[in-house]
């Protein structure tokens, strides 16, 4: 892969992995709701709660492995540079 090819994907990659943190927030959040009854149309059930509490807590590891993954490509791009000799 080229250069501006690994750069692009990465980008998509930080991108796609903030999109999933802040859907994984908001699952949460909606998990929390439903489990203390929040929404009076909804029954609340701590069961429906939990159940969404993980589906929130997989997008959040699906988030920062993403961004691992990104960071490291990203790094892996940096020239290496060596010590320049002082001749005496």
């Amino acid at each position: 892969m080229t250069r501006t090819g690994t750069i692009a994907l990465s980008v998509l990659g930080i991108i796609s992995s903030a999109l999933l943190l802040f859907c994984g927030a908001w699952v949460a959040l909606f998990a929390f709701a439903l489990s203390i009854d929040a929404p009076h149309a909804w029954k609340g059930d701590v069961r429906i709660g939990l159940i969404y509490g993980l589906i929130a807590l997989a997008l959040i590891i699906g988030a920062i492995f993403l961004l691992r993954g990104s960071i490291r490509r990203l790094r892996s791009l940096r020239q290496v540079r060596m010590p320049e000799r002082n001749p005496r």
